[in-house]
């Protein structure tokens, strides 16, 4: 049971820091994109709940989008800020990003997990299940 409490705590860990930027514009009343940021937080909590069911696919493209992205965006916050404290803020937000995406790859509690949510996953749609 440890490894559903650490996985699902790194998904719901990536899904904070994606949300928090979003809501934090709507409390201060910045609705310029409030479609397209809501269309965003749906699809990456559609993705979380997908990877945490044990779809094989939604892991291989949560952990490449968040170390991928994750790395892209320390560098943009080393190079943008330069040294504002603005630029560390997303140098940190990116660190988070890739320390939860190595976290699904390389934590062995996690994995037994994954491993056998996808067992479950394979057996349901091989019988035409969800």
């Amino acid at each position: 049971m440890g490894g559903q409490t650490t996985t699902r705590a790194v998904l719901l860990m990536i899904l904070l820091t994606a949300a928090v930027p979003v809501v934090a514009k709507w409390i201060q009343g910045d609705f310029l994109r409030w479609s397209t940021n809501a269309l965003s937080l749906l699809a990456s909590g559609w993705l979380l709940w997908n990877v945490d069911r044990g779809s094989v696919l939604a892991w291989r493209v949560t952990t490449s989008l968040s170390i991928g992205l994750g790395v892209l965006a320390m560098l943009v916050g080393l190079v943008a800020g330069q040294g504002a404290w603005g630029g560390w803020i997303v140098t940190l937000v990116g660190l988070l990003f890739v320390g939860c995406g190595l976290l699904l790859v390389g934590v062995p509690d996690v994995r037994a997990y994954l491993d056998s949510r996808w067992a479950t996953w394979r057996r349901g749609k091989s019988r035409g299940g969800p």
